[in-house]
């Protein structure tokens, strides 16, 4: 970070602080933040790195796209100049953390970790 480079969830933390989103998108980015540390702290009691090299890059391929999914829509809520097209985009950006949540899931799953999903809110959690 000192070189300049974004933070890998500092889009996250702006989206969890801005007035242009609802309770289901600061849901959806608790979702993303827990289950990504579940996957972490997994790697971490079992003592071995996280993932192997060949890890790396399946979670590059699979999750990078989700990622730049949900940065791209965020952005999107950001230009738009008024609440009337700033709701196609909010619902965008809805659509963009479901999916980064539940491929998160799946690829910790396929790597055989165990990750539960809080589902923020929802009635039955």
């Amino acid at each position: 970070m000192l070189d300049g480079e974004e933070h890998w969830n500092a889009v996250l933390a702006e989206i969890l602080l801005s007035p242009k989103i609802g309770v289901i998108h600061a849901k959806l980015v608790g979702d993303l933040i827990s289950v990504t540390a579940q996957l972490d702290m997994a790697a971490a009691r079992s003592r071995r790195p996280a993932l192997a090299l060949d890890g790396i890059i399946e979670y590059d391929e699979k999750v990078g796209p989700l990622e730049e999914a949900y940065k791209e829509a965020w952005q999107a809520v950001q230009a738009a100049p008024d609440r009337e097209r700033r709701w196609p985009e909010q619902r965008r950006l809805t659509a963009a953390l479901t999916a980064a949540v539940e491929g998160v899931a799946d690829f910790a799953r396929q790597q055989g970790v165990e990750v539960w999903l809080h589902r923020f809110g929802d009635s039955g959690s």
